[in-house]
């Protein structure tokens, strides 16, 4: 759905007359890219994130061009790009905010700063002093990647064992990421919300709070969603706040938001923020819930380009459900029509076909399907859900993949 989305909006830009689009990217992300053909220039680099490969990569291109905008589409590329604009002098956000955003260490250092609710954490720098970072920081703990997305190599550490599996070269930690590594405390989560805003001239003009169905960590391997909380109840005015709070905190002055909060029994605790918009249906919901288009006003701010928009909300609740996707060959998926006698499914994407391999490392957002749903009110969703997951089964050949293949 990301990529669909991000390729209608470039296709959108390039018919017009009054601007050009050079692409600088990895040769395995040219397909999300939908008409590379019309574009001034497409230079690929070994890796985005190396940021002096990307700037000389761009010197050349100021032999040719001269650039107005830098956008950064994706999680991967948002500090390539803030370096960019602030070596070249360039507006948007730049590279200590973008920076900030994309690595969680410095970001909840900002965070921990300004004092908002975040929880202790420990920085393990090599490769080789995981297993001593993780006892010095205590158990039970998460350990993820500093930079990363998409709850992708997430790890729950509860005792011994899992310090010496996940700090093996070859365990699931070290397979798939290098250190830096960011250890912090496990907190009981007893609802998950995201929040998702538009930010400009460093005020948040617009945020939607949704509540996950259940948390991101505990959903791996099953069906999970969101859903949209009424703007008026207290619950959703109490994320709103605290989406203002980090917002100040992290220095941004124009972009969309993805939040993610948790609350504990101590009380709310923020997880990450990003300054892109979020995954799965998020995209959808709100897109029905009150006319935001996400990744419009995205590449608006990025481009400096004016969107006059009010939000319209709409009747109902608006949710979305994933279908979850394992390492497997896919044998048989639902056809198109499994939903048809339910009115309250607008939508539905299947994303995988018979013959597809899965393999490899998943994310939160990799996904067999999704349902976009109305209905009218918020306790109409648990049997509803029930009753996609029951019906939304997708099977696999014999000799399922392991997960790391």
């Amino acid at each position: 759905m990301v990529n669909r989305r991000r390729q209608e909006l470039v296709t959108r830009i390039l018919k017009d007359p009054g601007l050009r689009l050079s692409l600088i990217t990895e040769e395995n992300c040219l397909p999300s890219y939908a008409d590379t053909a019309a574009m001034a220039s497409v230079t690929l680099v070994d890796d985005v994130q190396n940021l002096d490969s990307v700037r000389r990569a761009t010197l050349k291109l100021l032999d040719r061009f001269t650039f107005d905008a830098i956008v950064g589409p994706a999680e991967s590329s948002i500090p390539t790009a803030g370096y960019l604009r602030s070596y070249l002098g360039l507006p948007g956000i730049p590279f200590d905010v973008a920076h900030a955003f994309c690595n969680k260490n410095a970001m909840k250092a900002r965070l921990n700063r300004a004092g908002l609710p975040v929880a202790r954490r420990t920085l393990a720098p090599q490769d080789g002093s995981v297993a001593d970072f993780l006892r010095r920081h205590g158990l039970p703990a998460v350990i993820k990647p500093v930079w990363g997305d998409g709850a992708a190599n997430v790890h729950i550490v509860r005792d011994e064992t899992d310090v010496t599996e996940l700090s093996r070269p070859n365990g699931p930690l070290l397979r798939h990421d290098t250190a830096p590594f960011l250890i912090e405390d496990f907190v009981e989560v007893k609802e998950e919300y995201h929040c998702d805003g538009l930010v400009l001239g460093g005020e948040v003009r617009f945020a939607a709070v949704s509540k996950y169905t259940n948390s991101l960590l505990r959903a791996k391997g099953s069906a999970w969603g969101s859903y949209v909380l009424p703007e008026h109840i207290d619950e959703a005015k109490e994320l709103a706040a605290v989406h203002r709070d980090v917002v100040r905190a992290m220095g941004l002055t124009d972009s969309v938001t993805h939040l993610e909060v948790f609350r504990t029994p101590d009380g709310l605790v923020v997880g990450e923020i990003a300054c892109r918009p979020g995954g799965a249906g998020i995209p959808m919901a709100l897109e029905r819930a009150y006319g935001f288009d996400l990744w419009e006003h995205f590449l608006a701010t990025e481009l400096g380009y004016p969107l006059d928009w009010t939000p319209e909300p709409a009747n109902g609740v608006f949710a979305y459900l994933m279908f979850p996707v394992r390492p497997g060959t896919v044998a048989r998926v639902p056809g198109p029509d499994v939903f048809a006698d339910l009115p309250q499914v607008e939508q539905l994407d299947i994303t995988v076909k018979p013959g597809d391999r899965i393999s490899g490392l998943l994310y939160s957002t990799s996904k067999a399907g999704m349902a976009l749903v109305r209905v009218g009110s918020v306790g109409e969703l648990p049997p509803l859900f029930a009753t996609l997951e029951e019906r939304f089964v997708v099977e696999y050949a014999e000799g399922a993949l392991g997960a790391d293949q």
